[in-house]
């Protein structure tokens, strides 16, 4: 399910001496089934966007289409002493107008913010996950069907079912709360930084689920600092600055660009920062192969031979 984005504004505390701008003329395309990084320093904009994608934030200006689901805040004009200006009043009642409508596009969009365990508020783990299936009208079996799934999903035994989600460990309350936005089998996925606090053990654990759940047809939208996660697992990379989008690539064309990289100050993965070394000193390594060190050394092998 394609997500288009078109001239997307977002200023907080609009007209106040407060007012910030965080979003400026977003447009982008999140292709059907896509795996895509939203990358940038603190403040550049990436919570604030992943919100518009399923109605939390109603942009200041612009147009986000989603399946169909469009949330059009097309600027408002009116003449005001021979001049045009933009019409405040009919652009907060258009805002009004599109959350009045949003249930259906959180069907399609499900949200995991960072530290998801700390949304979990059921006294067992199955009344936690059913929670939102049950809010979009399904029958008691639909939704007990759906638990179940989303549970076994992502690794959750049926042990757990009846135990309190405040007994699990870090990365188990993790899944669990991812479950509850599977359960209600949204299209896309947006991810937070989902591997904050996790130790690694955790963190690859989690980012396995989050590629099984790709497989399995749905599309991901992940915000993240780590660029080991960017070069392993996605298919693509936008970077956000000041509000700003300031490169779209590929990860590996992004971590080929030093001058694009020092400006910006991202660090590349260490480990494909080796691999441009070993390649600059004449080892024919394939680039576009290296995702880890387990790839990496397959490819020095390869060379080798």
């Amino acid at each position: 399910m394609p997500i288009k984005i078109e001239y997307l504004y977002h200023i907080y505390d609009e007209g106040l001496p407060s007012q910030q701008v965080a979003l400026q003329d977003i447009n982008f395309i999140f292709e059907d089934h896509c795996f895509t990084a939203l990358i940038g320093q603190t403040g550049s904009g990436k919570s604030t966007l992943i919100q518009h994608l399923n109605g939390l934030l109603i942009p200041t200006s612009g147009k986000i289409d989603i399946n169909s689901y469009l949330i059009d805040i097309s600027l408002v004009y009116k003449e005001k002493k021979g001049q045009k200006i933009i019409d405040q009043k009919a652009m907060k009642k258009k805002r009004k107008a599109k959350l009045k409508d949003i249930k259906t596009l959180r069907k399609k969009v499900g949200i995991v913010f960072q530290f998801p365990e700390y949304q979990l508020f059921e006294d067992t783990v199955i009344k936690d996950v059913s929670y939102g299936p049950k809010n979009f009208g399904l029958s008691d079996d639909e939704v007990l069907e759906a638990s179940k799934h989303a549970l076994d999903l992502v690794g959750i035994d049926k042990s757990y079912y009846d135990r309190t989600p405040f007994a699990l460990s870090g990365g188990e309350k993790r899944r669990v709360a991812i479950a509850g936005i599977i359960a209600m089998k949204p299209d896309v996925l947006v991810l937070d930084e989902p591997t904050v606090g996790l130790d690694a053990n955790g963190e690859e654990k989690l980012l396995n689920l989050i590629e099984n759940i790709h497989k399995s047809g749905t599309s991901i939208i992940l915000a993240t600092h780590n660029m080991d996660v960017v070069l392993k697992y996605c298919q693509q990379a936008i970077v956000l600055d000041k509000g700003k989008i300031v490169k779209q690539s590929t990860p590996l064309e992004l971590f080929q660009d030093q001058e694009f990289l020092t400006h910006s100050s991202l660090v590349p993965p260490k480990v494909f920062s080796f691999a441009l070394k070993l390649k600059a000193h004449g080892l024919d390594i394939d680039l576009s192969k290296i995702k880890d060190v387990d790839s990496l050394a397959s490819e020095i092998m390869k060379a080798k031979r």
